[in-house]
């Protein structure tokens, strides 16, 4: 038996429905004779509030193994150019030991990390280390990639640690000049494919690559792309890497020849993104006079349509260096740009770039060895390094590496950000350094002027091995050593100084001794500043109607 009733409530739905469309039409109407009576207006902004994000897993990407040259394939070892296998290793730790870390070879199956730290031998590709939020809190994870070749085309260590991803990769450093290999590596760690645009500049300016500068990256998978074959013949280069769809890792590897000589190896790792201040930090130079060749050098670029003026300033053992022919520099846009660190005593540096227009840095330094049966002068090894945003952070210490770390005192300004500090007297560098720039055995060890407390913390296989607190002489770089805070260190945190007038940059030095001289690498840490736990929301100025 149907019910009596559904015609009436029809009709009823309907009046209703025609005296609601009436009720809104004369709104309109309404609306409408307001907005012509009342002059036009401009829509002002809308201001943004921030909110806190919800923890989310962690990602980094740890570069993969070192690209051989193709004889190198080949197992005849009269005509191979690396006659020594490369010793690779992928270390990572956790600060909680939560029991949820993991290392993943792309394609492979995850090595969770036991007790908050462990490691890949000999990865077949580039490396994934994950890790879940503890708590309210981002997951502390570190790592690094490390490959040792002694001998052939590839020796040095080539040393990087495990990245975020990001839709925008900057890599200051390497050539494609003759004998030289700049073979760019692009990993997508997503679940979706990235659609990835390279740019290139050179000493000249932007360089019209060879291919479009465009290609895909599967989920899961990586590309490689030989940079001298799409842009060759520059002396000098910056590597812009961008990606839509998902993010990316970057990094170049860099190797040079001098005829059959190895001239070093190692990895140009991101940087930080164009500003107009950078800081460099983990410049460890031997001295060398003004002219040499092989002093090392910071690049500079600045990206831009317009050009810059810059001045540098290194922050050495003993403070404020002036660096001969930086202090006013003139940075044309577009063009890639070598500073010369000859001259300096030796030490460890941070260099502090302050230009008009935002501009890219990294810096380039190198340790001449002995020369081989075949080779016709000393061996050299090389290091790149990268701008590096300040503060609080870790690194992971590669497997097998003596480590050193570099923590330098930027001054910044006063609490409220209107005035700098004087920086720290010190000695000019010449090519004959003096004692004043040199430490005085004989002096007191105490650190003279103002100083900031810093945090190290020391990981090992079971969790925290030591914790110290070190003096840091503000507007100076002190060197301090990881086997002093203990024996079997995987990794270090560095906990910045709360104080708003100075900033704390810092990098790792690793090193691998070796008969025919030392191996190293520069190591940028993993900074807190760059984990995201805040986001700006923004209300919409239209209705979400298109």
């Amino acid at each position: 038996m149907t019910d009596p009733t559904p015609a009436p409530r029809r009709r009823t739905g309907r009046v209703a429905r025609l005296l609601s469309g009436a009720l809104v039409l004369a709104l309109t109407g309404g609306v409408v004779a307001l907005a012509l009576a009342a002059p036009p207006s401009e829509a002002g902004p809308v201001p943004a509030a921030t909110v806190d994000v919800a923890p989310t897993a962690t990602t980094l990407v740890c570069p993969g193994p070192l690209q051989l040259p193709d004889d190198a394939l080949s197992g005849d070892s009269a005509f191979d150019r690396v006659p020594v296998a490369p010793v690779e290793r992928v270390t990572a730790f956790d600060t909680v030991a939560s029991a949820t870390a993991s290392l993943t070879v792309l394609g492979a199956d995850p090595v969770a990390l036991a007790d908050g730290a462990g490691t890949v031998t000999s990865p077949a590709a580039a490396t994934v280390l994950r890790a879940e939020p503890a708590g309210d809190d981002p997951a502390r994870v570190a790592g690094a990639t490390s490959s040792v070749v002694t001998d052939g085309d590839l020796r040095g260590l080539s040393a990087a640690s495990c990245a975020r991803p990001s839709a925008d990769v900057w890599l200051v450093g390497g050539s494609t000049e003759l004998e030289s290999t700049a073979d760019l590596v692009v990993v997508n760690p997503g679940a979706t494919p990235a659609d990835v645009t390279v740019e290139v500049w050179g000493p000249s300016g932007p360089v019209d690559l060879a291919n479009g500068g465009t290609f895909l990256v599967a989920p899961g998978a990586q590309r490689v792309l030989s940079l001298p074959g799409v842009a060759a013949e520059q002396r000098r280069i910056a590597v812009r890497v961008t990606a839509a769809g998902g993010q990316v890792s970057a990094y170049l590897q860099d190797s040079l020849l001098d005829g059959f000589t190895p001239r070093g190896t190692d990895l140009v790792a991101a940087g930080a993104a164009p500003a107009t201040t950078q800081v460099v930090p983990g410049i460890s130079v031997a001295a060398t006079e003004v002219d040499a060749p092989d002093a090392g050098a910071l690049r500079l670029l600045v990206p831009g349509d317009a050009d810059a003026t810059a001045s540098v300033r290194l922050l050495g053992p003993d403070g404020d260096v002036a660096l001969p022919g930086a202090q006013e520099l003139d940075l044309p846009a577009g063009e890639v740009t070598d500073v010369s660190l000859g001259g300096l005593a030796a030490g460890s540096y941070t260099a502090v770039v302050e230009s008009t227009e935002a501009v890219v840095a990294g810096a380039m330094t190198a340790r001449e060895g002995k020369a081989g049966e075949l080779d016709e002068g000393p061996r050299l090894e090389r290091a790149w390094t990268a701008a590096a945003t300040p503060g609080s952070g870790l690194v992971a210490v590669p497997s097998g590496t003596v480590g050193t770390l570099t923590l330098s005192a930027v001054p910044t300004g006063d609490e409220d950000g209107s005035a700098e500090p004087a920086p720290t007297p010190s000695g000019t560098p010449s090519p004959e350094p003096t004692e004043g720039q040199r430490p005085d055995p004989e002096a007191d060890a105490a650190p003279q002027g103002p100083t900031v407390t810093v945090t190290l913390r020391a990981y090992g296989a079971a969790g925290v091995l030591a914790e110290r607190d070190v003096e840091v002489p503000v507007g100076s770089t002190l060197p301090y050593a990881v086997k002093d805070l203990g024996t079997g260190v995987v990794g270090v945190e560095v906990v910045a100084p709360d104080d708003d007038g100075v900033a704390l940059s810092w990098a790792l030095t690793a090193v691998v001794a070796h008969a025919s001289g030392p191996l190293y690498s520069v190591l940028q840490p993993v900074t807190d500043a760059e984990a995201v736990t805040l986001a700006q929301v923004r209300e919409g100025t239209r209705v979400g109607l298109d």
